[in-house]
């Protein structure tokens, strides 16, 4: 793994400041402008910005709001075509503080190894903590001290997350069906299943704005958050996925009727997500925007 290996894939939906922000971070990191894809979401802004910035960026632009599932999976092949051996993802309001990369080439002896196929760099909680993500039927956090170094987890998030070619050659991409949520947690157990480790770097060399969820979860969220994660149990035909799904959503229920706002409407939406998952339609079914 070196520098000159890895390709950078940035999912993007209005937020051309932010945009920017994360481009320059990469850049920094010593990507060259060349192995850089941007996947725009946002049909209405051709981003004049980014081609007058970054005149050898890839820009890629899509004809409907394909999300962010879409497009890293999209941003996967780009890499793949490329010849390059790392995808590098990253949301358009998530990007890598200086010294990210080396944190990661400093590994680059087991991440060379034939079976590593994800690392991410942690992102930290409020008592300054990395998060790690493992799995039981659902995602479950540990906290550890900030250090640099190679720790192997069962999950992890795209943000700030370099995906070996060679997994992607082998398994596929992430599934675009998610639309959003979900998507990388299934990604990770295929990977599992296939032998390939996922590693996490405790040393919170992210930035990460959480631009989406500023105002708290909106209805159309939960109902992608409700339908793929029963989605995932049944197509992995497993008890212990769908047991998960059920204690979650009752305390979901639970939290709609005592304290959120919309409550027919959510319910509304939660009872569409179970009904969808259970007859299997996917993809977009409540535009974002629209909903």
């Amino acid at each position: 793994m070196t520098r000159n290996t890895i390709g950078a894939v940035v999912v993007t939906f209005k937020r051309p400041i932010q945009l920017v922000k994360t481009l320059e971070a990469i850049l920094e990191q010593g990507i060259l402008q060349k192995h850089i894809w941007v996947i725009n979401n946002d049909i209405g802004d051709k981003l004049e910005i980014v081609r007058t910035l970054f005149p050898e960026i890839n820009i890629f632009q899509s004809m409907k709001n394909i999300a962010s599932a879409g497009g890293f999976s999209l941003g996967m092949i780009k890499i793949f075509q490329c010849g390059l051996e790392w995808a590098w993802l990253f949301n358009d309001d998530s990007r890598p503080i200086g010294g990210s990369l080396d944190s990661i080439l400093d590994h680059a002896e087991t991440l060379d190894q034939p079976d590593a196929g994800m690392v991410k760099l942690a992102n930290l909680n409020k008592r300054g903590e990395a998060v790690l993500q493992y799995w039981n039927g659902r995602r479950l956090p540990a906290y550890v001290p900030v250090s640099q170094k190679l720790i192997a987890t069962d999950l992890v998030t795209f943000d700030a997350c370099l995906v070996s070619v060679k997994m992607i050659s082998e398994i596929g991409t992430c599934d675009p069906g998610y639309f959003m949520g979900t998507y990388e947690f299934d990604y990770c157990l295929l990977a599992k299943d296939h032998g390939f480790q996922i590693y996490t770097i405790p040393n919170g060399m992210i930035e990460d704005e959480k631009s989406g969820s500023i105002g708290g979860t909106p209805p159309w969220r939960q109902y992608y958050n409700t339908r793929n994660h029963l989605h995932l149990g049944i197509k992995r035909k497993d008890t212990g996925i769908i047991w998960a799904w059920m204690v979650r959503e009752a305390k979901f229920t639970y939290s709609i009727l005592r304290f959120q706002d919309q409550k027919l409407k959510r319910l509304k939406l939660k009872f569409y997500a179970f009904f969808h998952a259970m007859v299997g339609i996917r993809g977009k079914v409540f535009d974002p925007e629209n909903s």
